[in-house]
């Protein structure tokens, strides 16, 4: 988590900014789970808050989250996830299926592409930004990445 740390860190200017990035990489951690277990999204992300979360703010050294953020993003990938997925398979090339996507990539290009399409809060380059970081951090290619989210928030 220390590199996670850095890459969070080194791109972040101000505490609520770092706040909303942790919120997005909860969900990420959070969803990558619910893919390997049935359960109500409410008691993964009460599991995740209790066992998970506070060992995460110390390692970022921030004291919470944006917890609306967290559990709105979480949630509407949630609820959502079947139109999701299409609007995701629908911007990848010809040669590359849905299913070929690591559970990780799912987890990051559907909070994105939830916060691009439904919830859009933020600015478009924004999202794009924060999950592309988030995306490379977790060991994914930031530019592959790039290229759907860019697609999709057209």
């Amino acid at each position: 988590m220390s590199k996670l740390k850095l890459n969070i860190k080194d791109n972040v200017r101000h505490n609520s900014i770092l706040k909303k990035t942790a919120s997005r990489i909860c969900s990420t951690q959070v969803l990558y789970g619910a893919s390997f277990v049935e359960s109500e999204i409410d008691l993964l992300i009460k599991s995740y808050v209790d066992n998970y979360l506070p060992s995460f703010l110390i390692e970022l050294g921030i004291k919470k989250i944006d917890i609306d953020l967290f559990n709105s993003i979480t949630t509407g990938v949630y609820k959502n996830m079947s139109s999701i997925d299409n609007i995701i398979a629908k911007h990848l090339s010809e040669k590359w299926s849905f299913n070929r996507l690591s559970e990780t990539e799912k987890s990051v290009l559907r909070l994105a592409t939830y916060e691009l399409c439904y919830d859009k809060r933020f600015k478009k380059i924004i999202i794009i930004n924060e999950y592309i970081s988030i995306i490379e951090s977790f060991g994914g290619n930031p530019n592959f990445a790039n290229g759907i989210l860019e697609n999709i928030s057209k």
